[in-house]
């Protein structure tokens, strides 16, 4: 377990609701606060016995039912750490509801009232998803869902007012952090492949906006540092292809004429990185943990001179209020992880061949998995799996029942929690 980030408290400004961000001097150090995925939903549209019903079917390890104290307490160490910047990489809502993106709106303005920029981008569950319910009075029924331009209004203070620039085509935008370093905040989804059943998962940087991009980048300085945020990834960090950019040769391409080294990325959940040579420069992407999957960090970027600093940090909730799960959070919350985390896989290990131990020790140790690789764990699988009391009858269902785990090794075998990038 990570240490939990020592907060030193701090004057608190208040009243500053006019706070506009400006960019900080050349050689100026910037910390940006980044988090993803954390599928906010309103208090009142939970209010129901269905909703934790719903979680029961098909959660993959939120702590939704705890989305209000996580997203509450985000916001308060925010305020307490003080970064210039902090970011939400996409799915800021549980499916897109409008109530639920003006309730987390209203959250995000309490950094901007204390001096804090936050920016956001849209994921792939944030607009025009039919599946926006209402959970309460035990029933479920549709909720409002919003557009392009409900988003940007929602979300004006968020990074839409101060850009410096926006992609007609998209809801991308560029964000200038510092006179040295540009952010770019790319929509990356496709709400156009929305159906009448769910949101569309696909993900593409759009020709018009890496052409908008394009101009943009023309008039950089040489010695300014660009870093692009997408919520989808753009190599294969989370061992499922279909979550991967579809046109992620031609942006990798982009990005090679351009001299940009580092994308920031959501969407899969889980903290991995993955570093390539491309044709003339090495790009990493990395991809952030989920806020609302344990074990519930974010992750501090401090950046200077052309480095970019990454660190993780857990969120501190024990004792956060008097519900009986903040006594011991950390026990409860992982607890909660494992079990939901892999409830969807109820009945994959089982079958006529395979000894109920061993079917029950993968279902133990897929748990396991899920904590480590979630987190930015990834070096420690190989040790859970080779070291497992039943490896060897483990082994025998390599291409089979145990074949995700192989697999996972070999996606997830680096430190994700700590990273530096030269960016020049």
């Amino acid at each position: 377990m990570k240490k939990v980030l020592i907060i030193l408290l701090v004057t608190v400004l208040s009243g500053c609701t006019s706070f506009t961000y400006s960019p900080k001097e050349k050689g100026s150090a910037i910390t940006i606060a980044m988090t993803t995925d954390i599928h906010y939903i309103d208090p009142s549209l939970k209010d129901g016995k269905t909703f934790e019903e719903s979680l029961d079917k098909g959660s993959d390890g939120k702590l939704s039912i705890y989305i209000e104290e996580l997203t509450d307490a985000f916001i308060e160490e925010m305020i307490k750490i003080r970064p210039d910047i902090v970011i939400i990489n996409g799915d800021l809502t549980y499916n897109g509801e409008k109530l639920s993106h003006k309730t987390l709106a209203a959250k995000l303005k309490e950094l901007k009232d204390n001096g804090i920029q936050p920016l956001v981008i849209p994921g792939n569950h944030d607009l025009r998803n039919i599946m926006a319910y209402d959970y309460r009075d035990d029933n479920i029924y549709y909720s409002d869902w919003i557009d392009v331009d409900t988003f940007k209004e929602i979300y004006a203070d968020c990074g839409y007012s101060e850009a410096r620039s926006y992609d007609e085509s998209s809801l991308s935008y560029l964000f200038e952090a510092g006179e040295d370093l540009w952010l770019f905040m790319l929509d990356s989804n496709t709400y156009e492949k929305n159906t009448s059943f769910a949101p569309s998962s696909v993900g593409e940087i759009k020709e018009s906006t890496m052409a908008w991009m394009e101009e943009e980048l023309k008039d950089k300085e040489p010695d300014t540092d660009v870093i692009v945020f997408m919520h989808h990834p753009v190599y294969d960090i989370g061992g499922a292809q279909d979550y991967v950019l579809t046109n992620d040769d031609e942006f990798l391409s982009f990005l090679d004429d351009h001299d940009i080294k580092l994308s920031i990325s959501g969407h899969i959940h889980a903290q991995n990185y993955m570093t390539k040579d491309i044709k003339t420069i090495s790009h990493t992407d990395f991809g952030l943990s989920s806020l609302s999957i344990y074990d519930h960090q974010y992750t501090l970027m401090n950046y200077k001179d052309h480095k970019a600093d990454l660190t993780a940090y857990d969120l501190d909730l024990e004792g956060y209020n008097d519900d009986p799960f903040f006594d011991d959070f950390d026990l409860n919350a992982r607890a909660y992880f494992k079990i939901y985390s892999t409830n969807r896989l109820i009945g994959r290990y089982e079958g006529d061949d395979i000894d109920k131990e061993v079917s029950d020790a993968l279902f133990d140790l897929k748990g396991e998995f899920n904590i480590a690789l979630f987190s930015g764990e990834g070096y420690r699988l190989a040790d859970l799996l080779y070291d497992h009391p039943l490896y060897s009858q483990i082994e025998k269902y390599q291409d089979t029942y145990a074949n995700s785990f192989f697999q996972d090794v070999k996606t997830f075998d680096c430190d994700a929690t700590h990273l530096s990038i030269v960016l020049k």
